[in-house]
């Protein structure tokens, strides 16, 4: 399949913001919610808040690009196979080095069974559950190639967008763990599935309907982080924040492809834009274990203050995240290369 640049561009962006959420999320919980500091820091955060709506249409438009139009057929055992080595495997062993690091420190005791339960609910970390997510979406591959392909797109999108909306605000709105159940995110993923299929048609009308996508993107942004803003604060009580969220993610995630059209070539190819891209995922696994010694690091040595952990956090975490990654990425390519493959 030929390599796309825009999926690079979307797989990076994602993979920063993530990031910022974590990073910020301290100072979110923190700050008081009628000062001007905590405007400045939710707001950022709020609006990078579709990173897992956004990984999941990703997912599923690159696999349908391959299996949904045909090019290729699904050899299901493998695909499995596959998933549990590059996803499941290095997500139990995240999933184990966080623990045994953590549990000196306090955070855990040792207990075989609950240390499963955190692998099986996804909880061990607050991101984790993502994997639990998408582990789902991928059990059930068959099932999406023949409903895609049976489906008329005007059809499948929504009543997916119902079944969402059901499921996640009536259905499950009482379930403590109703987040890290595929249905609430379907709507996303059935989206990701045609474009996948269609993906030549998606970039094209994002080309040419660009800056209206951003203008409709600026617009949903300025309502879901200004609304969200006003309820959290206690400033006013607003209904609905739920569906405009869901307005305002599928818009962050066609904004995003329609800005990676936009002349993105030199962004794309930087060595550092590169790495990110073919080590997204270990840094998504990673990167929180690097914020809990830098809180702990910057209270002992340096401030208490949330300005001061806040810096210290970006630095840190995109920072060493970076680095560390970027040395072993550059060590895997030179033995590769050494070896000739």
């Amino acid at each position: 399949m030929e390599k796309r640049r825009e999926i690079d561009f979307a797989n990076v962006c994602l993979c920063v913001l993530v990031m910022l959420i974590h990073i910020l999320s301290r100072a979110v919980g923190a700050l008081e919610r009628e000062s001007l500091q905590y405007a400045v820091v939710f707001v950022p955060w709020r609006l990078a808040s579709f990173v897992v709506q956004g990984f999941i249409f990703l997912s599923a438009m690159k696999y349908f690009m391959k299996f949904g139009r045909g090019e290729q057929r699904l050899d299901y055992g493998g695909f499995l196979v596959s998933r549990i080595k590059t996803i499941i495997l290095p997500y139990i062993l995240w999933n184990l080095i966080y623990y045994f690091t953590l549990m000196p420190l306090g955070y855990f005791i040792f207990d075989p069974a609950e240390l499963i339960g955190y692998i099986l609910r996804g909880d061990m970390i607050s991101h984790f559950y993502f994997v639990v997510v998408i582990v789902q979406f991928y059990l059930l591959m068959p099932l999406w190639i023949w409903l895609v392909r049976k489906a008329r797109a005007a059809v499948l999108v929504p009543l997916s967008l119902i079944v969402m909306i059901a499921f996640g605000q009536y259905l499950a709105a009482g379930y403590a763990y109703n987040d890290r159940i595929f249905l609430k995110y379907i709507f996303y993923w059935i989206c990701g599935c045609y474009a996948g299929m269609h993906y030549e048609k998606v970039m094209a009308f994002l080309k040419k309907y660009g800056f209206a996508a951003a203008a409709l993107f600026v617009l949903a942004a300025a309502s879901d982080a200004g609304l969200t803003l006003l309820n959290s604060s206690g400033r006013m009580y607003v209904s609905g924040l739920e569906n405009i969220h869901i307005v305002y993610c599928s818009l962050a995630v066609a904004f995003i492809f329609a800005a990676s059209l936009w002349k993105t070539g030199k962004i794309v190819d930087n060595p550092v834009f590169a790495m990110i891209n073919r080590q997204s995922y270990n840094i998504y696994l990673s990167h929180c274990l690097v914020l809990y010694f830098a809180d702990g690091f910057t209270e002992r040595l340096i401030t208490s203050s949330q300005g001061g952990i806040l810096i210290m956090r970006l630095i840190c975490c995109y920072g060493v995240t970076f680095v560390c990654w970027g040395a072993y990425d550059r060590v895997k390519r030179l033995k590769r290369a050494k070896s000739g493959c």
